[in-house]
């Protein structure tokens, strides 16, 4: 059987390459579109990065702006409150609390009248030694039952070392009993000798503070501050009901504050957390006192898309608008180039044709000279054969070597004739006698021919069972294939193989079936292989022409593959070569499958062809 996936119809001429500008123009607009999509988004994002970290930048200077005037506020209050106790003290100074007691009223309103002026100030008052309150400028009589011996600042100021604490504290406010929040400043009163005679203590109102920072961050949920002692305590917090630091925030503070840092920025969470702050804190210059003032990283993320709302507007349609365009110039230069391609191929087919029709006239040229000298030819031969038959019908008194020459003669009349015949064939001069035919019974009676009986090369046929007929005429077939076999035994001069293979094949691929010029349909595969000498490509596509032969002067007439061809083609076929120089050659016979069609009466009839007689040879 005939392997198909070996079989290779015919190639016809390459089309011409694509143009490298061509393709050069569509891969630079393809790099363009790359670009075009990639590095707007690459610069964009880069841009976008710098420019919120610019805006955390501004961000955190205008938290750092913000704590330097509240710590020189707060530091204005903490010693406005510092010096008013010191008054306090020094009005008090060299008086017993017995005298104190004494002169209660006068003091009480000597100090009212001092702080008076000072709206910040809640209260002043003096608690003794004993823990006891002497005066205050809010209340008279004061409560001397009242032991205050156990407040913290009485107890720090009284056991340490310290002048001075500030502290928060939430009492009842005297004006309409409600509690309220402050944070105190209490300086320590003592003797000469340094004997401790107790303390001074001056409320600063919690409403105050939370006026000054409201109108420092101008009433913004997005900030807060915080007032807090060295040791964590929290005086103050504005908003009131601001949420407190998370544990991140409270550990990077305490290490600040561990670290004696003056002031800086720590920040914590990150821009997408709710929890993520942006913190600038600062000491009080003579106290052991921070004031803070954080914004919300989100908040700060808020206005950098804010910010960007402009350059999206504007940047994004144009970006859009590039990527557009360079689709458009993409599918524009994709279009023509396939116009130029169609174009290329339409020239190529053109000039396909216009070969095909020079060979055509070519050819039919040849053959009107060919058949008009067969004719010729043939009427003298008739003349001559006529002669020398009424020769030899009165030869009876001839010697024997007259005989001999006569029977030459009309030998040589016969040969001529066949020739005549085989030019006629040529020239589709000669009717033809088709009919269904098994091309596996013509091969074989081609196994009896004398070309065969050579010990020089072997033959082998690979023929396939159950082939389809097909409607030729048979002896033109045999011709065909002795034509074959002939070329093939003298291309292998040194010995070889010639091989015939048969088989069915359906063809109705389009690649293949423009290759061959066929319709699809079932078709009939005649290969003839032989390991001879080849040929080179160059002279492939002219072994069929009329007269072209490759073979030595007077071994060959240059008619027997145009012979081949012009009797495949006439009945509907294509035949192909494919040889290489050195490696042998391959003759491909595609003949259309025959269908038997029922007659009428019982009689089984055929479906006839029509024999092609204009077609190429």
């Amino acid at each position: 059987m005939l392997d198909r996936s070996q079989e290779s119809p015919p190639r016809p001429s390459d089309p011409p390459p694509r143009s490298r500008t061509a393709f050069g123009a569509i891969r630079t607009l393809r790099l363009l579109l790359l670009g075009t999509i990639l590095a707007p988004l690459v610069l964009g994002g880069i841009a976008a990065y710098v420019s919120y970290r610019d805006n955390e930048d501004r961000a955190a200077d205008t938290l750092s702006e913000a704590v330097a005037v509240a710590e020189e506020n707060t530091t204005k209050i903490l010693d406005t409150h510092v010096l008013v106790a010191a008054r306090i003290d020094d009005l008090l100074s060299g008086l017993s609390d017995a005298e104190i007691h004494a002169r209660e009223r006068a003091l009480h309103d000597r100090i009212a009248q001092q702080i008076a002026d000072l709206p910040q100030v809640a209260a002043a008052w003096v608690i003794g030694a004993d823990g006891h309150e002497l005066v205050s400028a809010r209340v008279y009589p004061v409560n001397r039952e009242l032991d205050q011996s156990r407040r913290e600042d009485f107890q720090t100021l009284q056991n340490t070392g310290v002048r001075t604490l500030v502290q928060a504290v939430r009492a009842r406010s005297l004006d309409d009993g409600g509690f309220r929040s402050y944070f105190t400043v209490s300086r320590r009163r003592q003797a000469p000798d340094g004997t401790f005679r107790g303390i001074v203590v001056v409320a600063v109102s919690g409403t105050y503070f939370a006026s000054f920072y409201n109108s420092l961050l101008a009433g913004s949920p997005q900030y807060t501050a915080t007032v807090i002692r060295e040791d964590g305590t929290v005086l103050a917090r504005f908003p009131a009901d601001s949420p407190r630091p998370s544990p991140i925030e409270q550990d990077l503070l305490a290490a600040a504050i561990a670290a004696k840092a003056k002031s800086g920025n720590i920040e914590s969470g990150s821009p997408l957390d709710d929890d993520g702050r942006l913190v600038a804190y600062r000491r009080l210059a003579d106290y052991p006192v921070y004031v803070t003032i954080g914004r919300s990283r989100p908040a700060i993320l808020g206005d950098w898309l804010h910010s960007l709302i402009g350059y999206v507007v504007v940047g994004v349609p144009a970006w859009i608008g590039l990527i557009v365009l360079s689709l458009v110039a993409l599918r524009r230069t994709r279009r023509e180039q396939q116009a130029l391609a169609q174009a290329r191929d339409a020239i190529a087919q053109r000039a396909a044709v216009e070969a095909r029709l020079n060979q055509a006239q070519k050819l039919e040229a040849v053959g009107l000279l060919t058949a008009g000298i067969a004719h010729d030819f043939n009427n003298e031969l008739t003349i001559i054969s006529g002669n020398v038959l009424m020769l030899q019908s009165g030869s009876e008194q001839l010697d024997t070597r007259w005989q001999r020459i006569l029977d030459a003669a009309i030998a040589g009349c016969e040969r001529a004739a066949v020739l005549t015949r085989r030019l006629l064939s040529f020239t589709r001069h000669e009717p033809v006698d088709p009919r269904p035919v098994d091309a596996n019974e013509v091969i074989r009676a081609v196994l009896d021919l004398p070309w065969q009986s050579s010990d020089q090369f072997a033959t082998r046929f690979l023929l396939a069972d159950g082939l389809w007929p097909v409607f030729v005429d048979p002896n033109q077939l045999g011709n065909a294939l002795l034509n074959l076999a002939l070329n093939a035994r003298d291309a292998m001069a040194h010995g070889g193989t010639l091989t015939v293979e048969t088989a069915n094949r359906h063809i109705d691929d389009t690649a293949t079936l423009n290759r061959l010029a066929l319709p699809a349909g079932d078709y009939v595969v005649i290969r003839v292989t032989d390991t001879g000498s080849g040929m080179p490509s160059d002279i492939i596509d002219k072994v069929f022409d009329p007269f072209f032969t490759t073979k030595e002067p007077g071994k060959g007439t240059g008619l027997g593959l145009s012979q081949v061809r012009g009797f495949i083609t006439r009945f509907g076929g294509r035949c192909t070569i494919d040889s290489e120089l050195g490696r042998g050659t391959t003759v491909r016979l595609f003949l259309p499958r025959h269908f038997a069609m029922p007659a009428g009466d019982g009689e089984v009839g055929v479906r006839r062809y029509p024999v092609d007689e204009t077609a190429e040879p």
